[in-house]
Formats: structure tokens, C-alpha cells, sequence
């Protein structure tokens, strides 16, 4: 489409048009995301409202002056998957609200997934199934998605499920519903498909208690939800070659996996304590108060619980992790003087302390030899 251009002004790598308002979505407005495409070639990275107008935010520099026109290509794709997300939050809210008595008090539609914000403390699985259950066997039936304008006199007599915002009420906007056959009537200025069933798919990924009192639910609809059911199924297809069993048998296979883990972690922490103690028996016996080591983070870490020895510093090294253990030193001065000398980042106690070194460790021990 063909909009004259009001102002234009090009920054740092970026071209801001502004428009007259009207023939593009901006972002977050009724909630959602806002339309993406080109002018003249060049894609568009944000859509604001100024006022009454529209400023268009573009990749590039677009060679054009006030009163010319551009070139205006609106991603339809996106459009559409903004309908899908847009009419499954309404479908959502409303069956929370009929079923559970659960009223939306806050909506956000992302790139990824879109949110909704519920008056409900608590929200248990089987709760969740039956909404979504009840949500996509709505989308089967393929219900009429009605769109239309009505006069702001007569808005008493529709029963909204949710109240129109008084600055709208009193506004001079046109009052916009949006009605899902038999299921859902609200106020709504944003894009919606045109039947239930062009959503194709319903899934919530995932709830969370916010605020207090409220729950989030997290939830995607049409293309997104079957890319979710894509993704996911692919995921534990390989799983379940991988770990060589059936997926109904994934989760039993990962827990035992995750119990034989513990048990081996165990097993090496009282490894890795025994080596500690032949490693901090040789120290205890060093005319040598200070000491370089390289070995396991995990040995490195328990020797200074078995060296008894009054005065200590010890630097040891495993791959590009330095630790510090000190007594009768203080390893926050002994970090300090290398930081001076060396790009290392880390933090440090007066007994402890660890950096990251990527360079020779025999650069470290030299600052250490020629400085304790």
C-alpha cells in the first residue's frame, strides 16, 4: 500500500517515518504485537503512535522527503499468527472465567508466546487439561468469530466479560466488539481470525504464581502451538533413540539415569576428599608456605579442610579456573596485586577466592614467587 510520508528523518543507521494513522498495527496496541514488513525494501523494526500518527522505524536509509510517498508491504503471515494468538487469548480467558471463575486481569502477546494474568491463587494440572481440552474441542467446532462496531449509547446492553476502560467510554473512539459464538463478548480494537477453527491448536506450556495472588499462564495457538508439538515431539523421539527405550518409558529411564548420577557424584566427592587428604599430607610436610597445584576443581577444593599447617597460601589450577585459599595471607590483596598485572575476572574473600585465566599459569606463579 501507498502512504504519503508527513515526516522523515534518518539516525545513526535508522529512517523514521511518520504516517497518517490508520492502515497499520502498532506495537502492543490492544495487547499485541504490532506489524512487521518493508517500506521500499527496507524492513521495518518498530511501529509507534504519536498522537494521531504513526512512526514507522526502518533498517536502512529510505531517500524520500515530506509529501512523497512510500511503499508499504505488511507481513501477512504475521498478521495472520497475530489473529491466532489474539483470538485464542480471548478464548482462554473466557473459559477460565466460565469454568473457574479466573478473570484475565493482565495480557501480553510476545514473539515466542503470549501471556495471560488470572485472579487465581492456585492452578493444578487437571485444571489446566480441562481448560485446554475444552479450549481446542471450541476450535474443532469451528464457532463464528463476529467483528463489529457499535454505538456507545446502547454498550449497556451488551454483556461484555470484561468492563470497557472508562477512557474509552468517554473518548470519541469507536467502540469495537469482538465476539466468539457463544463463548466470548468483549471490547476489543485488535486482529482476530475469522473462525474459531483457523486456530488450529490450543497448548498452554506452562503456569507460574506472580503478584501474590495471581497466576500466568503461558500459551501459544495456530502455527506456534504445532511448531511447539513439532519441536517437542522431535525432542523426545531422539531421546527415546538415545537412551534406547520407548518415550512412554522416557521419564522412568531419566530418573534412574539421574540416580545413578547421584550415587557417582558421591562416590567422587569421597574420591575426590581421599586424594585431598594424601594431597594436604605432602603439603603439611613442605617447608613451603606457599603452594602451586593443577588438578580437579573438585579435589583442589577440599585440600585446605585437611591442612594444618598455621600459614598457608595455595594456588591452584584447574583448566582456566584459578583458585586462591589462604591463612595468615589474605588472598582479596593476593587477587588485587594480580589483577594489576594480568586481564583476569573473579572475586575473592580474605580465605578464598577464584579467577579466570586464560594465559600461562607459570606467569602466575612467577607474580606469586617474586611477591610472598
Amino acid at each position: 500500500m501507498l502512504e504519503a510520508v508527513r515526516e522523515i528523518w534518518f539516525v545513526e543507521g535508522t529512517t523514521y517515518i511518520k504516517i497518517c494513522y490508520g492502515n497499520v498495527f502498532v506495537d502492543g496496541e490492544a495487547g499485541q504485537l504490532g506489524d512487521r514488513g518493508e517500506v521500499d525494501s527496507f524492513k521495518i523494526k518498530s511501529v509507534k503512535k504519536i498522537g494521531d500518527e504513526v512512526v514507522l522505524e526502518i533498517d536502512g536509509k529510505i531517500e524520500k522527503n515530506s509529501g512523497e510517498m512510500v511503499d508499504i508491504r505488511i507481513d501477512e503471515e504475521r498478521r495472520i499468527d497475530i489473529s491466532q494468538q489474539h483470538t485464542a487469548q480471548h478464548l482462554l480467558s473466557a473459559v477460565f472465567l466460565s469454568e473457574m471463575d479466573a478473570e484475565t486481569v493482565g495480557f501480553q502477546m510476545g514473539e515466542e508466546y503470549t501471556t495471560i494474568d488470572l485472579s487465581l491463587g492456585i492452578l493444578k494440572d487437571d485444571m489446566i487439561d480441562y481448560v485446554e481440552r475444552l479450549c481446542n474441542n471450541f476450535i474443532g467446532e469451528d464457532r463464528a468469530v463476529r467483528k463489529f462496531v457499535v454505538d456507545r449509547s446502547e454498550i449497556q446492553k451488551y454483556h461484555l466479560r470484561k468492563e470497557i476502560k472508562r477512557e474509552i467510554t468517554e473518548s470519541e473512539r469507536e467502540i469495537r466488539l469482538v465476539e466468539i459464538d457463544g463463548i466470548d463478548l468483549s471490547a476489543c480494537s485488535g486482529l482476530h481470525v475469522e473462525r474459531t477453527g483457523q486456530m488450529s491448536l490450543l497448548k498452554i506450556l506452562k503456569h507460574e504464581k506472580v503478584k501474590g495472588s495471581l497466576t500466568r499462564v503461558y500459551f501459544v495457538a495456530g502455527k506456534r502451538a504445532l511448531n511447539d508439538y513439532f519441536t517437542k515431539h522431535k525432542l523426545i523421539t531422539n531421546s527415546s533413540l538415545l537412551l534406547t527405550c520407548s518415550y512412554l518409558d522416557l521419564t522412568d529411564r531419566i530418573a534412574s539415569l539421574i540416580d545413578e548420577i547421584r550415587q557417582d557424584n558421591s562416590k567422587i566427592r569421597s574420591f575426590s576428599e581421599r586424594l585431598a587428604g594424601y594431597v594436604a599430607r605432602e603439603i603439611n610436610g613442605s617447608k613451603s608456605r606457599v603452594i602451586f597445584l593443577e588438578d580437579e576443581e573438585s579435589i583442589l577444593a577440599s585440600i585446605p579442610r585437611f591442612v594444618t599447617l598455621e600459614e598457608y597460601l595455595i594456588i591452584g589450577k584447574s583448566d582456566d579456573r584459578i583458585l586462591l585459599f589462604c591463612k595468615g595471607y589474605d588472598c582479596r590483596e593476593v587477587l588485587t596485586r594480580i589483577k594489576k598485572e594480568f586481564e583476569v575476572k573473579g572475586g575473592s574473600g580474605k580465605e578464598r577466592g577464584q579467577f579466570v585465566f586464560d594465559g600461562e599459569f607459570a606467569s602466575i606463579k612467577e607474580l606469586i614467587e617474586n611477591s610472598y
